[in-house]
């Protein structure tokens, strides 16, 4: 399952899953992992990694919904929400010392932190498992990048809208429950909290959605599709 589900729909390619990349270690290497990872469990709302802290280790989602944000200009920008069994932040763990973003858990969320150090020595012992991950990083990061562009061209009604189908597919179904409240969905799309009350109800009266709280119900699937393309 792909690390940034928000964009799967950006592109028709499959890339190779972080589960995938990590069935490619030997039975040694997985015993060496499975001796050195520690399993860790954070709340709703809870900081898994912060900005600028050193990055010693690579985290592997096992359970859970987090959202991941870098910082432009001073102001956080979410670029992408990582589902379980996915590496979090993988294309940026490489880039530098320090981690440059921030990943928040959005609901309960088990996470695997395994030690940089040693996920170093598979990539250089394990050609097969290198090659996988360089394919996996790179097909995250065209997912970013198709994220960014394409809400950067919408409107609030485009992006709610495209934001409502993407959870939809993280659920596998029609109604759900919003993992946040309306301050931060709005954060989460770049908008402003009344934008998205106004938007929302507006769906709601147009028989598009049905919203009750934070449950949500789509009743017009393709109506939300259009909006999603052409918002």
């Amino acid at each position: 399952m792909p690390e940034f589900l928000m964009n799967k729909k950006a592109s028709n390619h499959h890339y190779l899953s972080a589960t995938e990349c990590l069935n490619l270690l030997t039975d040694q290497q997985k015993q060496q992992l499975f001796e050195t990872k520690v399993d860790l469990e954070f709340e709703p709302d809870e900081t898994i990694v912060k900005r600028g802290i050193l990055a010693d280790n690579v985290l592997y989602l096992t359970e859970g919904l987090v959202k991941l944000e870098i910082v432009n200009d001073s102001k956080p920008c979410t670029i992408g929400l990582t589902q379980a069994h996915s590496f979090i932040g993988i294309a940026c763990c490489f880039a530098f010392n320090e981690f440059d973003f921030t990943a928040t858990s959005l609901t309960k969320t088990n996470v695997t932190f395994i030690p940089m150090q040693l996920f170093e020595t598979f990539i250089k012992e394990n050609g097969e498992f290198a090659i996988s991950l360089i394919k996996h990083m790179a097909g995250v990061s065209n997912g970013i990048f198709h994220r960014i562009t394409s809400l950067s061209q919408k409107n609030i009604e485009g992006a709610l809208a495209m934001m409502l189908l993407d959870f939809s597919r993280i659920y596998k179904s029609n109604i759900y429950e919003l993992p946040v409240g309306r301050s931060g969905f709005a954060d989460i799309l770049g908008y402003s909290k009344e934008s998205v009350i106004k938007t929302l109800s507006k769906y709601n009266k147009e028989g598009i959605i049905k919203v009750d709280d934070k449950k949500i119900e789509i009743l017009n699937t393709d109506k939300l599709e259009q909006l999603s393309k052409f918002g």
